[in-house]
């Protein structure tokens, strides 16, 4: 009998929940709430508002999320483990036989906390990394105290051998601790992976890209230190499903916000569905006919553009940026221009 590892699995389902237009995956934030203060945050708010779902409202969207099919439900927030009833949550996604994620600054991973995940059984705990060394990671978070929070959760954590992640945001501030990151999260025994992805907030507020690196700065820490990085978008099986809309959103994952907002994606809301007046299954039909009735404006060059392939820009980035996701924004133009010329010089194809 053949066998897989749980993330070729978890490829091939989501490939053919694709091809069905069928959600295999969801990421639920609970909560914008969050006891950190990041400078590149695209959250609205650090504040948990009165109107965020309430544990009944997230359990039913959990049993209609189930009900539907769904694999695995990926919590984060804002940080999930700000809300007190993260542990009722987590148990009843067990109970409906979700596979469950956990995206968490790891602050607040105490002992006990570290029991609740493993009884609930969790898949995968994903953590974020903002720095090696104090003064660097509060420079980040704006919270004194986080960095000796943050070192404590992640020792909690290395020594519960749970399955884990640690993921570095890579900024003007941090950039020059990625090695010193990579070196602390190896030496206990877990996997580090980095991001030079920062985005303007899901409100278009552009204050987080002042902590984007230029584009050059992007293209050597590739250079450098790509073996790390989580695999770069593959275009070519994009664009075989011959939508503008190119992302697994509305094609096998959706999102869902505190409010109850049912979108594309976390960075990408729309078309903001309200489950609180429909059904996950509802929410669906709408998230697929957005992404259906989605089509390029006259601004649209991707087709013609040489640097297609390298391209990271998503539709999600010119939508929040200009209200187009036809716009090319000059920063990932550039950007890709450079991964263009760089993979060139390496093609042993080339004239010489």
């Amino acid at each position: 009998m053949k066998q897989l590892d749980g993330e070729s699995f978890l490829e091939q389902v989501s490939t053919k929940a694709a091809a069905l237009r069928r959600p295999e995956g969801v990421t639920f934030e609970l909560t914008y709430g969050c006891n950190l203060r990041c400078v590149h945050c695209y959250n609205p708010t650090h504040k948990a508002l009165p109107h965020e779902l309430t544990t009944k409202e997230i359990c039913t969207l959990l049993n209609q999320i189930a009900d539907f099919g769904v694999l695995t439900v990926t919590f984060t927030g804002g940080e999930p483990s700000v809300r007190p009833d993260i542990g009722e949550i987590l148990h009843h996604a067990r109970r409906q036989g979700l596979m469950t994620h956990l995206m968490t600054n790891a602050t607040r991973m105490t002992s006990s906390f570290i029991d609740l995940l493993r009884e609930a059984g969790l898949s995968q705990i994903n953590v974020s990394i903002y720095g090696a060394t104090e003064a660097v990671y509060e420079r980040m978070t704006a919270v004194p105290g986080s960095y000796r929070q943050f070192r404590r959760g992640l020792l909690n954590l290395a020594d519960a051998e749970l399955p884990a992640l640690v993921r570095m945001p890579v900024t003007t501030i941090n950039s020059e601790e990625i090695q010193a990151c990579r070196q602390l999260v190896e030496s206990l025994h877990m996997k580090f992976q980095y991001c030079l992805e920062i985005t303007t907030t899901i409100t278009g507020d552009r204050t987080p890209l002042q902590y984007r690196l230029t584009p050059e700065g992007k293209v050597r820490i590739d250079q450098e230190l790509l073996p790390m990085r989580e695999p770069p978008l593959v275009r070519e099986s994009c664009s075989a499903n011959q939508s503008f809309i190119e992302c697994a959103c509305g094609q096998s994952q959706f999102a869902i916000t505190p409010y109850g907002e049912m979108n594309l994606c976390t960075a990408f809301p729309i078309p903001r569905y309200d489950l609180r007046s429909g059904t996950v299954q509802e929410g669906w039909d709408v998230l697929k006919q957005t992404v259906d009735e989605a089509h390029p404006t006259a601004r649209h060059e991707c087709p013609t553009c040489e640097s297609r392939p390298h391209c990271r820009q998503g539709r999600s980035d010119a939508w929040l940026e200009t209200g187009d996701m036809s716009s090319c924004l000059p920063h990932y133009k550039e950007w890709a221009e450079l991964e263009y010329r760089t993979h060139a010089l390496l093609d042993p194809r080339r004239s010489a």
